[in-house]
């Protein structure tokens, strides 16, 4: 397996904070603080994985705000300046990003290294064409492999170094898939089964034996018709599904109709496009746990 793979341990909350933070003089000092690569990522859940194998290393410029839906985003012109003067630019890929073509055409920066994420997972594990593939440990370990590749290949004098904390970051990363799975066999068999709000969870509940009742947004932006509506309804009471799991960055209208329509409760905020504004959600490592103790007491009740 993928995961077990993995050595060496570190703090990603620690790393993070260390990522694109500037080194500022002390006192009367004229030292120079070295040159960092700059990053450009398109959500705050890479930015996480970057930061962690980056470390002081890299200045990270995050494109889609926190909070905000990266499968709706619509850039500005102060997307084009960063982009342009990014060295590497992370992205997911497999369409989540459908806007980053007009971006990059619009930025014309032909000397930036490009690391499209979801390329480095086996085609077949993607099929689906579902994009969130991070909520799957394993893939978000692949993930760091790709991060660590790019950043080397941009800065060679500090490849050791990337690669140290890459293998800390998956270490790191099977111990959360480890806790997980320990989460989730708290929950009654018969009661792993979820509905969320868009169709992100659905590689998250295939590694961890949750069945996948559905979403409410099958596309993203576009409401759902009434004849779908409905037959949602129905799969949440023939799977007894207990709770419908809203997202911080959509409308709670169409959730909150849902969980009212089938009895369900409604648990108004996960994160997976987006971090957290809070320091405990802020970073990759925090955001699963937050969610999956989220997801275990909802589907406990």
């Amino acid at each position: 397996m993928i995961l077990d793979k993995m050595t060496h341990a570190t703090a990603l909350a620690a790393t993070l904070a260390l990522a694109g933070c500037a080194s500022a003089g002390s006192g009367g000092s004229t030292a120079q603080a070295p040159e960092r690569v700059s990053v450009a990522c398109t959500i705050s859940t890479l930015c996480s994985l970057v930061a962690g194998v980056g470390g002081a290393d890299v200045s990270i410029i995050d494109i889609v705000p926190v909070g905000v839906s990266p499968e709706t985003y619509e850039p500005t012109p102060s997307d084009v300046v960063a982009i342009s003067k990014a060295e590497v630019l992370v992205e997911n890929g497999s369409g989540l990003e459908l806007w980053m073509q007009k971006l990059l055409a619009d930025a014309d920066d032909k000397g930036l290294v490009t690391v499209v994420l979801s390329d480095g997972i086996p085609a077949s594990d993607r099929a689906t064409g579902n994009p969130h593939l991070w909520l799957d440990p394993a893939y978000a370990s692949i993930y760091v492999d790709e991060i660590d590749a790019a950043l080397s290949h941009a800065d060679p004098p500090h490849a050791a170094s990337y690669r140290s904390r890459a293998a800390a970051e998956k270490l790191k990363i099977v111990a959360l898939d480890r806790w997980i799975r320990n989460e989730i066999a708290t929950i009654p068999r018969e009661r792993r089964a979820m509905i969320c709000f868009h169709d992100a969870w659905y590689y998250f509940d295939r590694r961890y034996g949750i069945r996948d009742v559905g979403a409410i947004e099958q596309s993203p932006g576009q409401e759902p018709s009434p004849g779908y509506f409905a037959r949602l309804s129905s799969q949440a009471r023939l799977y007894h599904v207990n709770a419908v799991f809203g997202e911080p960055q959509f409308s709670p209208k169409l959730a909150d109709a849902l969980a009212s329509n089938a009895g369900l409760a409604i648990v108004s905020q996960l994160y997976d496009d987006t971090l957290g504004s809070t320091p405990a959600l802020s970073t990759y490592d925090g955001m699963m746990r937050y969610d999956v103790r989220t997801i275990a007491e909802a589907l406990s009740r």
